[in-house]
């Protein structure tokens, strides 16, 4: 129990800083361009939750990650520049309470078998939807930087050829889907 203690509040403090860090690149022209896009922050909370040991651990690191990472970005804002946005707040902290459910899918996405054939698509498909613009007879690249995070989504859930392209044709499909609906609002942030 205290070696889990000890790590929960290594990882707190770890995000604490990391927030801070994201909010100093924000002044930092290609940085801050990746740390201020929901591209990143799916990526990281993807990767936490797949390699984590079991769905509750996943669940609890991705939640205490995006909590102090959040904290530390609004806390760093607010005692810096005056700022705080209670709109930005809102979401992230609505990303945060939702990042353990999430966080629980990408975890059965990656370790169980039987899931790997249809749950990769949902981390994947919001990824591709991040980097790409697409409608019914047009598809282009709107940021290069989260079309490689997709294709390291790729290799991180890849178990075997005939997955990997089903994985693909959902997570395009999802992103056509997400692209033509209301959805798309998370674009804006």
């Amino acid at each position: 129990m205290k070696k889990r203690l000890a790590i929960h509040m290594s990882l707190l403090f770890a995000s604490l800083i990391f927030g801070v860090i994201t909010k100093y690149l924000d002044s930092v022209p290609y940085f801050g361009d990746v740390f201020t896009r929901l591209g990143i922050w799916v990526f990281i909370g993807t990767l936490i939750a797949a390699y984590s040991k079991t769905p509750i651990r996943a669940g609890i690191h991705t939640m205490i990650f995006f909590l102090g990472m959040f904290s530390g970005y609004y806390v760093y804002s607010a005692m810096l520049f005056g700022v705080f946005s209670t709109s930005y707040i809102l979401y992230w902290g609505l990303i945060a309470l939702a990042s353990p459910f999430l966080a629980a899918i990408v975890w059965f996405a990656k370790n169980n078998s039987r899931s790997a054939f249809i749950l990769p698509a949902f981390p994947m498909g919001l990824m591709l939807s991040l980097s790409v613009g697409m409608g019914i007879f047009y598809v282009y690249l709107n940021y290069i930087t989260e079309l490689i995070m997709y294709c390291v989504l790729c290799i991180i859930f890849y178990k075997e050829p005939k997955q990997m392209i089903l994985i693909i044709f959902f997570s395009v499909l999802l992103t056509f889907i997400i692209k033509q609906s209301p959805l798309s609002w998370y674009t804006a942030f």
